[in-house]
């Protein structure tokens, strides 16, 4: 399971927490090597050796169907759901950014803007001024079936 932990340049490091998550779902389901491992809106996601896609850990669903498009599961801090694709249902499309994140309670929120990008407090700062963005009640809401608190990764 050693490629797991070794990220590449791009990638940061996956949370030790979120490692042990990963290898206990997918134990449940095949006996298949566990590459690498991620979120996809806050479900812990995973990628199995020999194989091109990324599944969402707990029943080894692809993230992508057939068609190429996500295969969408409700946010695991707000409980929307996106359109396959979409921006983040919290977040909708925002006027001049480029990319923008809520974090889903698991990850660090972050707004790219032409001048650059913000995260965390700065950006929920941003989504706030914009009046969308999580809502601080919901931090360790979790509709996720791994059965982890989300505020606990």
């Amino acid at each position: 399971m050693g490629d797991a932990r070794k990220p590449t340049r791009r990638q940061r490091p996956p949370y030790p927490d979120l490692i042990a998550t990963c290898e206990a779902l997918v134990a449940k389901q095949t006996t298949a090597e566990m590459v690498q491992c991620g979120y996809f809106r806050g479900h812990p996601v995973v990628c199995l050796a020999d194989e091109a896609c990324e599944r969402y850990a707990d029943d080894l669903t692809p993230t992508v169907d057939a068609a190429g498009a996500s295969v969408e599961r409700p946010c695991v801090q707000c409980g929307l759901l996106a359109a396959p694709d979409g921006p983040d249902p919290c977040l909708g499309l925002l006027p001049d950014v480029k990319a923008a994140c809520c974090g889903h309670g698991v990850e660090e929120p972050y707004v790219l803007v032409v001048h650059g990008t913000v995260r965390g407090q700065q950006a929920l700062d941003s989504f706030a001024h914009s009046g969308v963005g999580p809502r601080e009640e919901d931090e360790t809401a979790c509709v996720s079936p791994c059965e982890t608190r989300c505020g606990d990764n």
